[in-house]
């Protein structure tokens, strides 16, 4: 079985103006079912404060190592998001991702 067949994602969203909710919404749903979560892509729109955003995402996520960036809209499939929060998590026991800074 190639990586490819092994790795699952799966994603969540949300529209929720507080920063708290939209965080825990779309990182619940992008976290239902998942089998060995490895690393989240999160995406926001820039209405949120990025401290509480930040804060709320790794509460949500725990150990799960996540990056991210903010925009002035996010796509969730076709859905244009001019306010919200989206989450890709990759899923998968052969897959594996490092986050630093250099």
């Amino acid at each position: 079985m190639s990586i490819l067949e092994s790795m699952r994602i799966q994603t969540g969203k949300s529209s929720s103006p507080d920063c708290e909710a939209a965080s825990r919404e779309a990182c619940q749903q992008a976290l239902r079912g998942a089998e060995a979560p490895t690393f989240a892509l999160v995406l926001c729109t820039d209405q949120y404060d990025a401290e509480c955003f930040a804060a709320a995402v790794r509460r949500e996520l725990g150990d799960i190592p996540w990056a991210g960036c903010c925009a002035a809209g996010v796509f969730a499939g076709t859905e244009l998001l001019l306010q919200g929060v989206v989450v890709a998590l990759f899923c998968g026991k052969d897959f594996r991702v490092g986050v630093g800074m250099g």
